[in-house]
């Protein structure tokens, strides 16, 4: 290998770390928590690329730049159809695990194919967090992240994302002890609608956070209701009734007896 190739190397590796560096800087995906299941996909991709081409003495320069930018492109353009298209935000999503609900490990959540999930993994980051018994947590579970989030008992509650860029939350609504027809009857309540509608938080057990896509902010608290029927009539409240026709028949009774009535002293003077 002479001099001139490894010169020539070093610089594909010096021009494909400063687009990699303007890539990153552009889409703030700088760090690993700002990394999608797309960007996890296109690193491999990246890097078949970058070997591939590096130690390729056919591809110039110029045609590694080209492929470099292209395929970071095409990275960005799924990064985006995954925002906008809903179907594509559902099926890509990552969900988060809970594995601690009411104070009680879930096990299934430990038995799921999907998961990976080992419980001294488990029991070391909660002593990482100070917590040392595991009776004295309320909820915990694992973000999207990786990152373990734990509710002491007394804390609180945990808050759910029941809506999320238009879409149902159907994990969260169940975990919630809601349903989907309550849901909606809350939009119906606020006067929104589903596709309007950018985040929904449920928090505290009795308070919502609507966040529309222009901005707007609606804040809305909920009185704990048992069932469907409760909030129904909660929501309905207020509401006056109108007032029942009378029946125009017994009314056109009436009058005539009134007027025979009154014909009858008339008919007494005349005799």
């Amino acid at each position: 290998m002479t001099v001139e190739m490894i010169v020539y190397r070093l610089l594909k590796i010096f021009v494909g770390l400063i687009i990699l560096l303007v890539y990153l800087r552009l889409t703030h995906r700088s760090q690993a928590g700002h990394q999608t299941p797309i960007d996890t996909i296109g690193n491999f991709v990246i890097g078949g690329v970058f070997g591939g081409v590096l130690y390729s003495e056919q591809i110039s320069l110029f045609y590694f730049v080209i492929y470099m930018v292209f395929t970071l492109c095409m990275i960005q353009l799924l990064n985006v159809a995954t925002t906008k298209i809903r179907f594509l935000h559902m099926a890509v999503r990552e969900q988060r695990v809970p594995v601690i609900t009411d104070g009680d490990i879930d096990i299934k959540s430990f038995q799921q194919a999907d998961v990976v999930l080992d419980p001294m993994r488990l029991i070391a980051d909660l002593r990482a967090q100070g917590i040392y018994d595991l009776e004295d947590i309320e909820f915990a579970q694992i973000e999207p992240n990786g990152a373990l989030s734990v509710i002491r008992k007394g804390d609180g509650v945990p808050n759910f994302a029941l809506i999320v860029k238009g879409s149902l939350v159907t994990r969260d609504i169940a975990d919630a002890h809601k349903t989907e027809d309550w849901v909606y009857l809350q939009l119906r309540a606020a006067e929104v609608e589903l596709e309007d509608v950018f985040l929904m938080e449920f928090k505290n057990g009795n308070r919502l956070l609507i966040l529309l896509n222009d901005g707007t902010n609606i804040r809305r608290e909920v009185a704990e209701a048992s069932n469907m029927n409760d909030e129904e009539e909660e929501w309905q409240e207020g509401v006056e009734e109108a007032p029942e026709p009378e029946d125009t028949e017994d009314a056109k009774k009436e009058v005539a007896e009134h007027a025979a009535e009154d014909a009858h002293p008339l008919k007494d003077s005349k005799a």
